[in-house]
């Protein structure tokens, strides 16, 4: 596994004081509960358009089809919770596998090859994530946990460094897709290009690959932010939302990953859904585990 699995985290825990009464737990970093601003305000959606402006066709149609979901801004009260440090290995998962004899949904041993035992763990399925989370004693994140956990204590920003993409800082494809590249993800013969976690520096509270190198799975089914009637109305252009629409019991999964050809898929804010028995090699997942 690497010496980054071999320590107690002492270090960056948060900016506030730590509980006397919690015990530190190894690999993983304790978040004070708080309350924060999730989500986006409509207008931001012309930013967005601007920062996706590489992708084939992108226009603000394309950004309210694809970013509408995350709207509105909206208060969210967290508790505090303990968050994994790295996503979730391909070792890390074989002990799980090892110890349980869980029989995955996904075909997760695919990349789980020589040489990338310390790369996150893809091709699992929610319930695969859900599983392993429940057996390491914790569970998957919900969507504010992880999007409060993903600033890093930095203020609204598209991502845990500021609003401007930079390669330098996250795993994705920042050169975009030609073509003939397009092809190759659509017939699945792209080259899976994972890197070690914790390859890329650490946001404010010491987590790793928050956003790039894979998406991850949330404990959240895939919903509007809120209940009133009337944004759920306007979402049905994006959604849909009802029950008895096929979306309707999608998960969600967040932060993108080393697939996805523009910063605009991997901010902080973004939000999809998808079926927890379906998996990709773009996406894995990471856990947390309440305090209380």
């Amino acid at each position: 596994m690497g010496k980054i699995f071999s320590f107690i985290i002492l270090f960056n825990l948060t900016p506030f004081l730590f509980p006397q009464d919690v015990e530190i737990i190894q690999n993983m970093v304790f978040i004070q509960g708080s309350t924060f601003l999730m989500g986006i305000e409509e207008a931001e959606l012309v930013e967005l358009a601007e920062l996706g402006k590489k992708v084939p066709h992108m226009s603000m149609v394309h950004s309210r089809w694809w970013f509408g979901d995350e709207m509105p801004v909206h208060n969210v009260t967290l508790e505090s919770f303990f968050i994994d440090i790295y996503e979730v290995t391909n070792a890390q998962y074989f002990q799980f596998v090892k110890a349980t004899d869980y029989v995955s949904q996904g075909e997760w041993a695919k990349y789980a090859t020589e040489g990338r035992e310390d790369h996150p763990v893809i091709n699992v399925t929610w319930n695969d994530a859900a599983a392993y989370a429940k057996w390491a004693g914790k569970r998957l994140p919900s969507e504010a946990e992880w999007e409060y956990a993903a600033r890093g204590g930095s203020e609204r920003h598209w991502f845990p460094w500021g609003n401007e993409p930079d390669p330098k800082m996250a795993n994705y494809r920042f050169k975009g897709e030609s073509f003939i590249a397009g092809v190759w993800r659509l017939i699945g013969l792209r080259k899976i290009n994972t890197k070690s976690v914790g390859s890329y520096p650490a946001n404010g509270f010491g987590l790793y690959d928050m956003i790039g190198n894979v998406s991850e799975w949330m404990s959240d089914y895939h919903r509007p932010y809120t209940e009133a009637s009337e944004l759920i109305d306007s979402y049905r252009q994006f959604g849909p939302w009802g029950e008895d629409e096929p979306n309707y019991n999608k998960k969600v999964v967040r932060g993108g990953g080393w697939d996805d050809p523009n910063a605009v898929f991997i901010r902080i804010t973004g939000r999809s859904g998808r079926d927890p028995e379906t998996y990709s090699s773009n996406t894995g997942f990471r856990c947390v585990k309440s305090v209380y």
